[in-house]
């Protein structure tokens, strides 16, 4: 059992890591198989043997049993354990030089617990890619498999998780990694030592743009969080900003201080901060803060938490008729929140494409892959971050010479300045050092109940 103070930081974290890139029920993982079909293989790691399934979508015996023949043929079934497969020469690379094995790939992530709810779409992308490839022949005629592990945002577990899929699955990459700040810190000295290249995940920490194995599709915290007062100063009804920082998680405090501190983002970009508080994500109500921010005339409201708790500030603040616009992170809002009372004129910027009316070029395969693998539910910003992760590591596994480890990374290393069809902003990889921050962003606004990209979902930059 997590101890209620624990829980409530752990959402927090979860919430804002995509944002500086919600608290919720385990995500059951029957419902993430029978959303991807064919999308690959999945193992959920969460306790006990894993339950593997093949790209074919059939069941097959936990992952400790897997048979290696399997593997080989791209039947579906896990690849064989045992063995130390650290480096870029390990089987899986020799498998993809030969032809004709599957192409494994791996996702360590919190898609469970209170965390969860937030980060399971990022994952259910990454399958609703693998689904579309492997019906579309594969990527150069080979099947890709998915292995999904869930920590459980446990960090000594994901370190784990970490060491199994590198070291007995063989995976060539970590792909759509959905995790907290503190998970990654576990196992990113391992990655970094073993040169497994990392692609894409919940850009939460500045590690992102700090390691040579880490290739973000985001751009960094801090330019997110400018981003978002440029939205903000441009977009918003007016100037005056109020904001509830929640003290659950280091990540919140971090945006309080980019806005309200010494990062001064809120004034550099013409918001004028005249007031902040600090809350709990397990606070119920909030009346006392709106009518603070009432008599203080704040007209732009941001709340650090996930979309829970902006939805009780905007229902709290509600009932003291007091209307701002709500002004959000991405990671703090999901599909649903344009439609809830008080935020239906909401403002929003995301790392990636926006997740609904953008009008990109590679939009429409993303659309048309989560109405088919996204279990009913609208798409959020870790759906937009994860299928952009996806389409990162295809590309470079298409373009690399021989789909290792070191080839990947080599490949990578090449990119300059990709936006994958308008689905990121520009990204550059360079050899040794990994992501180079940009400064751009999305817009995204409530608009009649409904969310709407702005300038059509293009990235705006400065």
């Amino acid at each position: 059992m997590i101890p209620p103070r624990t829980r409530a930081t752990v959402t927090a974290v979860a919430a804002l890591s995509l944002a500086l890139a919600a608290c919720g029920s385990r995500v059951d993982h029957d419902t993430v198989v029978r959303s991807v079909g064919g999308g690959g293989q999945v193992a959920t790691g969460a306790a006990g043997a894993d339950t593997t399934v093949g790209a074919d979508g059939s069941a097959d015996a936990p992952s400790g049993d897997a048979a290696s023949d399997d593997a080989a043929s791209g039947s579906g079934a896990g690849t064989s354990g045992g063995g130390s497969g650290g480096s870029a020469s390990g089987s899986a690379g020799k498998t993809a030089k030969s032809g004709g094995g599957p192409i494994v790939i791996g996702s360590v992530g919190t898609t469970s617990g209170p965390g969860g709810v937030a980060f399971a779409q990022g994952p259910r992308a990454l399958q609703a890619w693998a689904a579309t490839v492997n019906a579309q022949g594969g990527i150069n005629g080979r099947k890709v498999q998915v292995i999904v592990m869930d920590d459980g945002a446990d960090a000594s577990k994901g370190r784990s998780q970490m060491q199994e899929l590198v070291e007995q699955r063989k995976v060539v990459a970590i792909v759509a990694s959905f995790t907290t700040t503190q998970t990654m810190n576990a196992w990113k000295s391992y990655v970094e030592k073993k040169k497994v290249p990392v692609v894409g995940g919940d850009c939460s920490t500045t590690a992102w743009t700090a390691s040579p194995m880490l290739f973000s599709e985001c751009p960094g915290t801090n330019s997110a969080l400018d981003g978002l007062a440029q939205v903000g100063a441009k977009y918003g009804k007016g100037k005056k900003l109020g904001a509830l920082f929640c003290t659950d998680s280091e990540a919140c405090t971090h945006v309080q201080e980019r806005f309200f501190g010494s990062g001064k983002a809120a004034e550099r970009y013409g918001l004028d901060p005249v007031y902040n508080a600090k809350i709990s994500v397990t606070q119920p109500d909030f009346t006392a803060e709106c009518i603070q921010a009432r008599n203080a005339g704040v007209e732009l409201m941001l709340v650090t938490g996930d979309p829970n708790t902006v939805s009780r500030v905007a229902s709290s603040c509600s009932r003291q008729n007091f209307t701002p616009q709500f002004l959000q992170p991405g990671a703090t809002v999901d599909g649903a929140t344009a439609s809830k009372p008080g935020l239906k004129n909401v403002l929003a910027v995301t790392p990636t494409f926006p997740f609904t009316g953008s009008t990109a070029a590679g939009f429409g395969q993303f659309n048309s892959a989560w109405n088919k693998y996204g279990g009913g539910k609208a798409p959020g910003p870790a759906a937009a971050q994860g299928w952009a992760s996806a389409k990162v590591f295809e590309k470079a596994a298409r373009g690399a010479g021989e789909i290792s480890r070191a080839g990947l990374i080599k490949e990578l290393t090449t990119f300059r300045g990709q936006r994958f069809d308008g689905l990121t902003v520009p990204l550059t990889y360079v050899a040794g050092k990994g992501t180079t921050d940009t400064k751009c962003a999305f817009g995204m606004r409530g608009s009649g109940g409904n969310w709407t990209a702005i300038s059509g979902g293009k990235a705006f930059c400065w």
